[in-house]
């Protein structure tokens, strides 16, 4: 990890559909981690900082919204969390995103990774490095909690995402 290089993790979707609260569930993973790492170095001064290097910035949304825009115009590297219908229940898959020209419409108040990108393109004339981390959903049905197929793939999803930071 390059010193001084910040990162920004937005988990976005329902946590009242099942699955579909998987990037939510990410970004409480990963703050749960960035405590205990903190508790530790304050418990130990003789930690290295490196482990507070690679805590991004976290975001936890049902969609994504213009107002994202400038925090992801603000960093160096932004992955998107959600849940996918497409593929194997289960299937991990990390996508790198590029800007697309933002569809706002009527009927539209949402985008998509690649809308809100150039939406920050756009409007503060820059842009991160970008991915988009999806895991293929076993049910979107209202309830909370995980399926446990989702929930036995979250240690690799959350290891990916350690990877993309690092």
């Amino acid at each position: 990890m390059v010193e001084g290089m910040n990162s920004l993790l937005i988990g976005y979707g329902n946590p009242l559909r099942g699955d579909d609260g998987i990037g939510w569930r990410v970004v409480e993973e990963i703050a749960n981690r960035q405590s205990s790492i903190a508790n530790s170095q304050r418990d130990n001064p003789q930690s290295t900082p490196h482990s507070a290097l690679r805590t991004p910035q976290l975001i936890a949304v049902h969609q994504l919204l213009p107002e994202l825009a400038e925090p992801i115009s603000e960093t160096d590297l932004v992955i998107f969390v959600d849940a996918s219908v497409e593929g194997e229940p289960g299937a991990i898959q990390v996508r790198t995103i590029e800007p697309a020209p933002p569809r706002i419409g009527a009927f539209t108040h949402h985008f998509d990774p690649a809308g809100v990108l150039g939406y920050a393109r756009e409007v503060y004339g820059r842009f991160p490095r970008a991915y988009l981390v999806t895991v293929t959903a076993v049910s979107l049905g209202y309830g909370e909690g995980l399926s446990e197929t989702v929930e036995a793939v979250l240690p690799e999803v959350l290891n990916q995402i350690e990877k993309l930071i690092g």
